[in-house]
């Protein structure tokens, strides 16, 4: 099955996890990205104190970010009311059954505001499918799949800016974007990348199960 990005509604706005924040900024293209995806794009508070503790430990990402949301590329959204209620419920419970506080935040800010969470954790999904049934959930490779994306950086700049995001960020990839993900940036360069030659190795032991079954 060939994949295509779930981001094809233009007047919608996007919630940004950590993750995908620090996914988008080691593409080393992020403004052109959020560009051309003529989106509006936000950024909850949660979300830039976790990376400014992430600066901490000598991580950049944190300048990359302020620059996006001094340029306006990115806004910065903070949670009242309702929305605050909903973190508070999604950062509190057991291990299994709870959030950060980025992803909680995403979660409740994007669910608030009729919005697409843009997370790639599978639990903060499973969660979200549980507590906001209906709420729109996108990926990093969503973004980097849409065809507004894919037509202003070209085939080259965008096959280099996800092997910086799967390298350098270690970018997760559902498994049904796989195929897109490698045909993109080249089978030779998927060991070098740690999340997708997991995925790799993990389909290749699973392939050689069934034909052993």
């Amino acid at each position: 099955m060939t994949f295509s990005s779930c981001l094809t509604e233009e007047d919608s706005h996007l919630v940004l996890d950590s993750s995908v924040v620090i996914n988008l900024l080691a593409t080393g293209q992020p403004a052109a990205i959020l560009r051309a995806l003529a989106m509006p794009a936000v950024v909850t508070d949660n979300v830039v104190r976790e990376i400014k503790r992430g600066a901490m430990s000598g991580r950049p990402e944190v300048n990359l970010l302020n620059d996006l949301i001094s340029n306006k590329i990115v806004r910065e959204g903070q949670l009242d009311g309702q929305p605050l209620q909903m973190f508070f419920e999604l950062v509190s419970g057991s291990a299994s059954e709870s959030l950060g506080d980025g992803e909680a935040a995403t979660l409740a800010f994007a669910s608030s505001n009729c919005g697409f969470a843009v997370i790639d954790e599978k639990k903060a999904t499973r969660l979200s499918a549980n507590r906001f049934g209906s709420l729109r959930l996108a990926t990093t490779i969503d973004i980097l799949a849409h065809d507004a994306v894919r037509s202003a950086l070209g085939h080259a700049t965008l096959a280099e800016a996800t092997i910086q995001a799967l390298r350098l960020a270690r970018m997760q990839v559902r498994e049904h974007q796989f195929d897109w993900v490698v045909d993109l940036i080249g089978a030779e360069n998927v060991a070098a990348c740690p999340s997708l030659n997991r995925l790799a190795t993990h389909r290749a032991k699973r392939s050689q199960e069934k034909i052993a079954s």
